[in-house]
């Protein structure tokens, strides 16, 4: 069937397809960096059709919580990183946690921080995480906790994540 519109449009520029039989069921990988056209819309156009993605790579996009609501119908994801989005916000949690494949997650610089993770308790298969400690102040910087807190955290998340190294504020926790 012929494309139309904007869906005309999106795929053709997506992979030069021009006719909705062409468009595949599943791909390998999405890479997005620095792009304000990954956004809630792009997500919600391509996991209408694609149902399997591997692995999915934005940093400093437009995606907020409504985009990784899209993400979270995906199958068979392994790898997600988001980092550098503050419109990615612990709203998305009860998303992310149906992504139960996922071995990797980076979300570095969102608003979810370290203490938000006991909420994924469905990410069995995490293997290992990037996240901050605390949220970016109003001037704009990103504030750490101490290394006593941050510890305190993780020991309680190894629970929820007992093969699960942590990365937090770039400093690797076992």
């Amino acid at each position: 069937m012929k494309l139309k519109g904007k869906e005309k449009q999106f795929w053709w520029n997506f992979g030069q397809i021009n006719n909705s039989k062409n468009i595949p069921i599943e791909i390998q990988n999405i890479v997005g960096i620095d792009d304000p056209d990954y956004n809630d819309e792009y997500f919600a156009m391509l996991i209408d059709k694609i149902k399997i993605i591997q692995s999915i790579y934005l940093k400093e996009t437009d995606l907020t919580d409504k985009g990784v609501k899209y993400i979270s119908q995906v199958k068979g994801l392994k790898n997600l990183t988001m980092m550098k989005h503050p419109n990615i916000t612990k709203t998305c949690l009860p998303y992310l946690n149906k992504l139960i494949d996922l071995e990797y997650l980076d979300i570095w610089r969102t608003e979810i921080i370290l203490k938000d993770l006991i909420e994924l308790n469905q990410l069995k298969n995490l293997k290992k995480i990037y996240v901050s400690s605390a949220r970016r102040a109003e001037d704009e910087s990103y504030p750490e906790l101490g290394n006593e807190q941050i510890l305190e955290q993780i020991i309680m998340l190894e629970e929820i994540f007992p093969a699960c190294t942590f990365i937090v504020d770039h400093k690797e926790y076992l």
